[in-house]
Parts: C-alpha cells; structure tokens; sequence
C-alpha cells in the first residue's frame, strides 16, 4: 500500500509502476496493490483527509459506518488484510520532512510474527531499518496488521513534498526484493544487501527550535554526529537584534530526519537522530 498520507509520493510511483511493470502471469499467489490507500488525502495533496480531518494511519481496525478515513481502515482491516500473508506500507517525510531511506519494523507480542516481519526487512535491503515498539500504537496499520498474524513492515522513502530519486530506487529495488523473498514474484538475488539498525525504542532524540525563526543547518541527512555537537544556527525573524542561536545534538548517532525548508516554528524539529545497533540487540529491544 502507498498514499496512507496523500502527500508522500514515492510509494504511490512505486506502486503505479509495479501495476504497470508486473506480468500477471509471472505472479505466484495473489498481488493486492493500493497505491492510494487514503484516497481523499491523495486527491488533496495532503497528509489527513480534507473530509474528517483523519490521519489514516492512526484509523485502525476502523468502524464499519464511521467517518471516512475510518471506514477505509475497516475495510483494509476486515476485507484485504484477511487476505495477506504479508505487506508493505510505504511512506516518505511528506511535505514537512525528509527521511531517510529506510524499512520501518514495529515489535509486537507474537514472536512468529516478528520474525517474519523482520525477515521482510532484511529481504527488503533498505541502507537503515528503524525499529520501534508496537505495543503503544493500538490504532496503527502495522499493529492491525501484525494482530492478525500478517508479516508486515514499513518504509520512509526520502520525502520533502518531492520525488526522491535514490529513494525511489531503493524502494522499487525493496519491494522486488521481498516479491522474490516471498516466492511470488522474481528469483531471489543471492547476496542481498544488507541493512544497519536503529535503535526507535530508546535510542533516538530531536533538536528543536525554542523560537521561531529560520535555521541555517550544518549537517543533512544520514550524517553521523556526536553528543553536543553543533547542529545548526537558528535566527529570529521577529527579532533582528536576538543574537543567533546555536542548536546542539543531544546524543550521538544517525541523522535520520530533516526539516524541509528553512523556516521552523517554535517547537518544531530541526534534526532527529537515532543510534545505530547490531541486529541481534534490535531484536532484543523490540521482545523487552
């Protein structure tokens, strides 16, 4: 699936193509392709849904004869996920932010399922996976998904209101991957591309602004960085006389978003970073 939030567009290419680009009598099994899953937000160009305002993503297992966006995810949760061994929800930093290239696991209880959903993961060969516990997203896509015994994972494909072109190509090389790792499309590559961890769960920190202003940074995205380096220098607009202020990084590790355009309100995100950690200690973050 792709246009879970109607302002994320490499997933929506990805999947228009693949619609296009797969054989149906190559496929092995059942394909189901969503490439704009919130449709009214795709329509809109826009993250929620222009009708009630509801962010798909955080809509689920949905009500029957609800609101729109909530209706849609009860049909994803009672209609075609019933249908799914496993999937992939693809998602960029939309309009607001860029991300890097990156598969997306959620941790649940059932340990089978996390397996296999890790297993995507690694078949998908993305540069970094982001984890992250699932247990406190009771209206997540991933957890509906996972509660239902499916192997699912997601992705943050570049963003910034633009096409990403490595992250379009690392997406378009992922999904092939996992059509092949699943037996239904393709043969799988013999050496797959293998993808560093990071630590979602308690390893990741935000530089945000204490006023409004625009933000000169020093660092873009997947960088490495240390505790109490300088992140960047935020000048106020309202205030021409206010010396500059320098932003710090809280803790060391991966440059994982930016802030598109160099305006930021008060409060908002400049950076975020997370630490990197072997797959083994992932694992045993996402089962703590």
């Amino acid at each position: 699936t792709a246009g879970n939030h109607g302002d994320e567009y490499e997933g929506q290419v990805i999947l228009r193509r693949m619609i296009h680009e797969i054989n149906p009598r190559d496929v092995t099994g059942r394909i189901i392709i969503l490439p704009a899953m919130n449709y009214p937000a795709v329509l809109s160009n826009s993250r929620v849904s222009p009708l009630d305002n509801g962010n798909l993503n955080r809509s689920f297992p949905g009500v029957e004869n609800g609101q729109p966006t909530s209706a849609i995810a009860h049909f994803v949760s009672n209609q075609l996920l019933p249908m799914c061994d496993a999937g992939i929800d693809l998602h960029s930093g939309g309009t607001a932010c860029d991300i890097l290239p990156s598969a997306f696991l959620c941790g649940c209880k059932d340990k089978d399922v996390l397996q296999r959903s890790l297993g995507l993961c690694d078949a998908f060969g993305a540069p970094y996976t982001f984890v992250v516990r699932g247990d406190d997203a009771a209206t997540g896509y991933d957890p509906a998904a996972q509660s239902q015994g499916i192997a699912f994972m997601s992705t943050e494909l570049g963003g910034g209101g633009r096409i990403d072109i490595g992250a379009l190509k690392i997406g378009i090389t992922g999904v092939s991957n996992v059509l092949a790792y699943l037996g239904i499309v393709g043969d799988p590559e013999s050496e797959q591309p293998q993808t560093r961890y990071l630590n979602g769960v308690d390893g990741f920190s935000s530089v945000n602004a204490p006023f409004s202003g625009i933000f000169q940074p020093f660092h873009k995205l997947g960088d490495n960085v240390d505790a109490n380096q300088v992140a960047g220098i935020l000048f106020s607009i309202e205030e021409v006389d206010r010396v500059p202020l320098e932003l710090s990084f809280k803790n060391s590790g991966v440059v994982l978003a930016t802030r598109n355009g160099a305006r930021v309100r008060r409060g908002g995100h400049v950076y975020l970073v997370v630490e990197e950690v072997a797959r083994e200690k992932a694992l045993e973050l996402l089962q703590s």
